[in-house]
């Protein structure tokens, strides 16, 4: 449901008319944790609201207010926010500062900026501290260790009973778990309805790049008019991939990158294309961690900002699709041991 531009949610609210409307930036951490947010406020009875879809007016309005050069996700980030300031009561900003890991020992981090992304919004666009809801969360812990940080961070007229807050913290747990089995279950329909000998493109990234048109410069659109079967790296549940040869890794997306990676590298018929920005620093390692697990394989390597344009996105892809199938052709002539027509093959 669409009301002057905002983003509703489309789900019934119990809503408080005592409580205030809380703006959330469909920008950054939202783009994966966006379940969660919502429907915890919607317990607790707030009336919420998201930020509409990234376009070119919102991204050009954070570039804007920019007070420090970052990568174009946080410039992004604040736009939304900025779009937001003057349509509801309070926003939700947290400082997210690691999220759930598969083994206990890796340290799950989000990237520096996008734990401080509020501090920075806050001082680019003078927002008064009482109007943002801040908590500092660590998602790693679980949701049994989220109540403290978010009973304190909500101003006290509006704060919930412990007991209330610790149950609607437990229900939007399970909705955004309920949404992430979802999102595999139809991974696996797609793997299954992937014809055997057919190229099954993985796009690996961060969700903010994956999952918003403006960002990715609509990179799944053009990849269906394209002909070309692909899917997010987040329909694919890669937790149980050994990432032993990699014990240091810090970063929580970094890792599930590289899970990715392997399972990719290791599958005759996928292949990788992996979504950054310029000026991210994590990625600036991960590229190379990312290539050294393709080995000979081939794969693609798309940085884009705000400057990226879509003709250029094209090139590369259609480029990249020729050393595909010269790849897919010798692997079947490999295969069956004679010289094999693979764009017939795929009529």
């Amino acid at each position: 449901m669409e009301e002057k531009g905002i983003s509703r949610l489309e789900f019934d609210q119990n809503v408080d008319s005592s409580q205030p409307t809380v703006g959330i930036p469909l920008a950054l951490h939202s783009l994966e944790w966006g379940i969660f947010w919502a429907h915890l406020f919607a317990e607790l009875g707030f009336s919420v609201v998201f930020s509409p879809r990234t376009n070119t007016k919102l991204a050009l309005s954070g570039v804007e207010s920019m007070t420090a050069e970052t990568c174009f996700p946080v410039k992004v980030f604040h736009g939304h926010v900025r779009y937001l300031v003057e349509r509801a009561d309070v926003l939700f900003l947290p400082n997210v500062i690691n999220m759930p890991t598969p083994p206990e020992e890796e340290g799950g981090f989000f990237c520096p900026l996008v734990q401080s992304s509020q501090y920075m919004v806050r001082a680019a666009l003078n927002i008064p501290h009482q109007r943002i809801i801040r908590p500092n969360l660590y998602l790693r812990e679980g949701p049994q260790h989220l109540a403290e940080p978010f009973y304190h961070s909500i101003p006290h007229p509006f704060r919930p009973s412990w007991l209330k807050l610790e149950r609607a913290i437990e229900k939007a747990w399970e909705r955004q778990e309920l949404f992430r089995r979802r999102v595999f279950s139809r991974g696996e329909e797609i793997l299954r309805e992937t014809p055997v000998g057919e190229p099954l493109w993985i796009i690996t990234g961060r969700p903010y790049n994956l999952h918003d048109e403006r960002l990715n410069l609509q990179l799944g659109r053009h990849l269906a008019k394209l002909g070309i079967r692909a899917m997010p790296m987040d329909f694919l549940d890669v937790g149980s991939e050994d990432l032993s040869d990699f014990p240091r890794m810090y970063w929580g997306l970094g890792a599930k990158i590289l899970r990715t990676a392997k399972r990719i590298a290791r599958t005759s018929n996928w292949y990788g294309i992996h979504l950054t920005n310029f000026s991210c620093g994590a990625d600036s390692f991960i590229e190379h961690f990312y290539r050294h697990i393709m080995q000979s394989k081939p794969s693609l390597i798309l940085e884009l900002d705000e400057h990226s344009a879509v003709a250029g996105l094209l090139t590369r892809i259609e480029a990249y699709r020729n050393v595909v199938n010269n790849m897919q052709q010798k692997s079947l002539a490999a295969a069956y041991g004679v010289e094999t027509d693979f764009e017939a093959l795929c009529q």
